[in-house]
């Protein structure tokens, strides 16, 4: 008997349910609709941003000399990817863009380079390659922004005055000692242990030409990787060059209407439900004394006199 009284009492639930719910289908239907519908207008009003985007793959040094080179930060080759990606949003890099480009708009230098910093995103890829993200309100806005980005810093990669002049040197350093290791390592080939000027054993005969080999090796070495650090990175190093994107980046109209639409949707439906259970709870005099009291404390009714 009390079981059967249980399934009654839950059969009347479900029942009560779906009554709820058909009373108030329309609302439950149209309202996230009606919703949805304006949620889409006022993405339109919304302002769009563009983004462009482009690739870039940076030399590998030939050896660790690039690293040694010279003191200045700005030569990527002696600098990592992530250093590379952090010197785009740095005032080397975006000062010159911004006077360029004129994006300054009668604002300080820092408060433009913050605000343009803000819009550029470097980042590197598991794949080794530099991704340069660039937005901006207009598509041809981002594309040309990007290009000056690159130009600028590829143009930071050239070496200042200072480290010019002590590469050259050790350029010449580096040509003049591989001309005499050549001449020594030719003179061991055909002279053998007589052009050194003394008489060495086997071993040590050996243990010569390896290190004049390495001498060699490390002054052909300095010999390829410096005029590179001389003529810094060019356009070459770009793989995908800055896109011009024709689809906004932001708002995301179908993502926000889709959240307004079942949002609202769960909104309606427990605003339908609680108020149903409330109404059929007020029937009982001693939760209709409760609910009286809780709105009275909420001060949504004047507390009786």
């Amino acid at each position: 008997m009390n079981q059967a009284a249980i399934v009654e009492i839950d059969e009347v639930t479900l029942l009560d349910l779906l009554v709820v719910i058909a009373e108030n289908l329309k609302l439950l239907v149209f309202g996230p609709v009606v919703l949805g519908i304006l949620t889409l207008a006022i993405t339109y009003a919304l302002p769009q941003t563009f983004t462009s985007e482009a690739i870039l793959a940076l030399p590998r040094p030939l050896s660790t000399l690039s690293r040694q080179a010279t003191s200045d930060a700005r030569l990527v080759p002696a600098a990592d990817m992530v250093q590379a990606a952090a010197i785009m949003a740095s005032a080397i890099v975006l000062d010159p863009v911004i006077e360029a480009l004129k994006l300054s708009d009668g604002r300080s230098i820092q408060t433009a380079r913050a605000e343009l910093a803000s819009r550029i995103k470097a980042t590197v890829g598991k794949d080794g390659l530099l991704r340069l993200d660039v937005t901006a309100s207009k598509p041809m806005d981002a594309q040309s922004i990007a290009n000056a980005v690159i130009d600028s810093w590829l143009l930071g990669t050239m070496p200042s005055e200072q480290d010019r002049a002590d590469l050259e040197v050790r350029l010449a350093n580096a040509k003049n000692s591989l001309v005499a290791v050549q001449r020594l390592l030719n003179a061991l080939s055909t002279e053998g242990a007589a052009s050194l000027g003394k008489p060495l054993t086997r071993g040590e005969a050996g243990t010569s030409f390896v290190a004049v080999g390495e001498l060699q090796a490390r002054y052909l070495d300095e010999s390829l990787v410096i005029p590179r650090l001389l003529q810094g990175l060019s356009r070459s190093v770009v793989r995908q060059s800055p896109t011009l994107p024709t689809d906004a980046a932001a708002p995301r109209k179908g993502l926000i209407v889709m959240a307004v639409v079942i949002g609202s949707a769960v909104i309606f439906f427990l605003w339908v439900v609680v108020g149903a259970g409330w109404r059929k709870a007020a029937r009982n005099p001693q939760v209709a004394a409760k609910q009286a009291k809780v709105i009275v404390c909420l001060g949504l009714r004047g507390r009786p006199e």
